[in-house]
């Protein structure tokens, strides 16, 4: 057994969002010195970087439809390993129905043992409708209260009704969450606005209430696992985009892949004029290439280093922005088409309205680096961006409601699909142990332009 202080703070009513009380509770644990790991109970990234900014981490992410129990636990062990306290995000069982939700926040409670803390949307209580009873729950959160008689009569009645204290709150604040509303996708939450959250939070917080339960659950023992067998992995290098056009990336993949022996080298596509010396992967993730197309597109140094990669047998995966860069051609928000590096055969376009982000399980039509036909894999849909494919061998997936959410060819992979490897064993491994006919076919995609 062994301490690890730890909650889990989800919602319970559907289309709530919680952000602006999370982001005041960790700015208050913050003010007390306490270091904040956050983490989402789904493998999606966030349309702000707020948590970041309050937290000074990059959120990490587990998720019960993707992982393992052991492979949750020994991901958030270790990303916990480094702050003081590990708050766990998402929405309990009767927020969201499960079908195409992906994971869910309950299961993490039980197999990490997490307090609940239960986030209630004040301005959507009326006084003849309250939402169903939690099941569990050890304290609630009140946002967007009216005012301190209206946070007086829902605090009496909620206790009453289900048994569970209220331990902090946050007031409406209308003029500071529509500052925050405006915020463009991707953007930090400037300072101001987050400690303008945390003065008002901490009035009514019972902040020592709130460190008592993270802290009065002792971690379960794991069973020992036999580590008699180690399995050596060869030498890999392996080229990251980084820079503000390409940022969002799973922490754990990453720590995965250096723990195994890889070599991880950053490179930036908006400056950079070559693929680091050496690098037998690039990786480039998702971020927002759109805002910064002309200078990507002349960047013309860059967009051969990257072909002359895949000609002379070198791998590449993208993910969402980073997929839309390699295509031929990707549309601006204004509407504008810009020449791209051309690797992948499709057109990336813009969604014309944001859509929700879906879990999604694909299996593999076509052969690629990541795995043989038949491989099934396991992600969360791109809610920014489309393909229109420019040849009929593009989709490298099976059926016809996922055809194009992975495109190109053996050696470099494009994909609408956000891949958790550190969550999915058996496509992480071909990182390291690509299938033997790697390069033995020739890669109708690899000679484009």
């Amino acid at each position: 057994m062994s301490q690890l202080p730890r909650l889990a703070i989800g919602t319970i009513q559907p289309g709530t969002d919680p952000q602006a009380i999370l982001w005041a509770l960790m700015e208050a644990f913050r003010r007390t010195g306490i270091q904040v790991q956050s983490f989402l109970s789904r493998s999606h990234f966030p349309g702000s970087l707020g948590t970041a900014a309050v937290t000074g981490t990059n959120v990490r992410h587990l998720d019960s439809w993707l992982m393992s129990p052991e492979i949750c636990r020994d991901l958030f062990e270790r990303g916990a390993s480094v702050a003081d306290l590990a708050l766990v995000e998402g929405r309990f069982a009767s927020a969201a129905g499960l079908g195409s939700c992906g994971g869910q926040l309950e299961p993490l409670c039980r197999w990490l043992d997490l307090p609940r803390l239960i986030v209630v949307d004040s301005s959507k209580l009326t006084a003849c409708s309250l939402p169903t009873r939690p099941r569990f729950g050890d304290g609630l959160l009140l946002d967007r209260v009216a005012n301190p008689r209206h946070l007086a009569s829902l605090t009496t009645e909620l206790e009453l009704l289900w048994g569970i204290p209220v331990i902090g709150s946050l007031m409406e604040l209308s003029d500071l969450r529509r500052k925050l509303n405006r915020l463009p996708a991707g953007n930090r939450v400037p300072g101001e606005l987050r400690l303008a959250l945390a003065d008002q939070f901490v009035t009514s917080c019972r902040l020592e209430r709130i460190w008592d339960l993270a802290i009065e659950r002792e971690m379960p023992a794991q069973r020992p696992r036999c580590r008699c067998q180690v399995e050596i992995f060869p030498k890999l290098t392996v080229a990251i985009a980084y820079d503000e056009a390409f940022y969002r990336y799973f922490p754990d993949t990453l720590d995965l892949l250096e723990s195994r022996g890889a070599t991880v080298v950053d490179f930036s596509p908006l400056r950079d004029e070559a693929v680091p010396q050496g690098a037998d992967i690039v990786y480039i993730g998702c971020g927002h290439p759109e805002r910064h197309a002309r200078a990507l597109s002349e960047n013309h140094c860059m967009s051969a280093a990257l072909r002359n990669h895949v000609r002379s047998g070198g791998r590449v995966y993208a993910e969402g922005g980073g997929a839309a860069y390699l295509c031929q051609y990707m549309e601006t928000p204004a509407g504008d088409m810009r020449r791209m590096v051309g690797i992948l055969p499709a057109v990336a376009r813009l969604q014309p309205s944001p859509v929700p982000t879906l879990a999604a399980e694909v299996t593999l039509a076509r052969p690629s680096w990541l795995g043989l036909p038949g491989t099934r894999i396991r992600g969360y849909t791109n809610s920014t961006w489309q393909w229109e494919p420019t040849g009929p061998a593009a989709g490298l997936i099976a059926g016809e409601e996922h055809c194009f959410e992975l495109i190109g060819g053996f050696s470099a992979v494009g994909s609408l699909l956000h891949l958790n490897f550190a969550a999915l064993p058996h496509c992480f491994r071909q990182f390291f142990y690509p299938h033997p006919c790697h390069g033995a076919a020739p890669d109708p995609w690899a000679m484009i332009r």
